[in-house]
């Protein structure tokens, strides 16, 4: 019984900490761009909102929920120029935990997200790029990457189907931003011991254990001069395969 409590207080006091976050970010998103450059305004959006994200993974430990182990990030902080930061997607909040350890990112989001009025501030604040209308999102997401600035991209578009197995199949935006950007693909490799905010499990819903994630960073991937986007593709997909199936041993 305590332990339910336990979780329904952790949701509750979530909820109310992205309501009254939001609801500052909604201000923030309109005054940053009165006082600052865009690109300015666009740094500040995405260090306070990734300050957010901090906070909001210490109420979680507060409450015993989540852990996460890191390993690599060190790698992705230390590099400068635009690069393509690119986790595999289990759940719904794998980009809250990557956006809180590196900074200066932007993200490519579900669009009806941007509807969102919790989330639509932040979003808005942090520079981050729809996914649609498709041309629209790839045009953005070079001109980002081609600015200096790194850009978190699901490759597998949504979050995993279980029934697909490990991974879903990869979309053939993120070659098509790869190649024209010029820039690497930073894999992040995320495994977690829960299904909690998987493919089909209700936001409502609490977890039923404590959630357990690990976040690999492993070797870059440049699309080749000459290579055709399958290819590239099939190549990066295989390295989270291994890596996958190598960490759950």
């Amino acid at each position: 019984m305590l332990d339910r409590l336990r979780l329904i207080t952790a949701w509750i006091a979530s909820l109310l900490y992205w309501v009254v976050g939001g609801g500052g970010f909604l201000f923030l998103c309109v005054l940053l761009p009165l006082i600052f450059c865009r690109e300015r305004a666009k740094l500040i959006g995405q260090g306070a909102l990734r300050g957010a994200f901090q906070g909001f993974l210490r109420v979680l430990r507060f409450f015993d929920i989540v852990e996460c182990e890191y390993v690599g990030f060190d790698r992705l902080r230390a590099q400068t120029g635009g690069m393509i930061v690119a986790p595999n997607h289990p759940a719904l909040w794998d980009a809250v935990f990557v956006l809180a350890e590196v900074d200066h990112m932007a993200c490519v989001l579900k669009a009806s997200l941007m509807c969102n009025p919790i989330l639509f501030g932040g979003a808005t604040a942090a520079g981050f790029i729809p996914n649609e209308p498709t041309h629209k999102m790839l045009r953005q997401c070079i001109d980002t990457l081609k600015a200096g600035s790194r850009l978190l991209i699901f490759p597998e578009g949504t979050r995993t189907r279980l029934d697909h197995g490990p991974l879903n199949d990869f979309q053939g935006g993120l070659a098509v931003v790869a190649k024209n950007a010029a820039v690497p693909v930073w894999p992040v490799y995320v495994q977690t011991n829960s299904r909690y905010l998987s493919k089909g499990w209700s936001l409502w819903q609490l977890p039923t254990e404590k959630i357990r994630l690990r976040m690999t960073v492993g070797e870059p991937l440049s699309y080749p001069k000459g290579g055709e986007p399958m290819g590239f593709l099939n190549e990066l997909r295989q390295r989270y395969v291994t890596a996958l199936e190598s960490n759950a041993r």
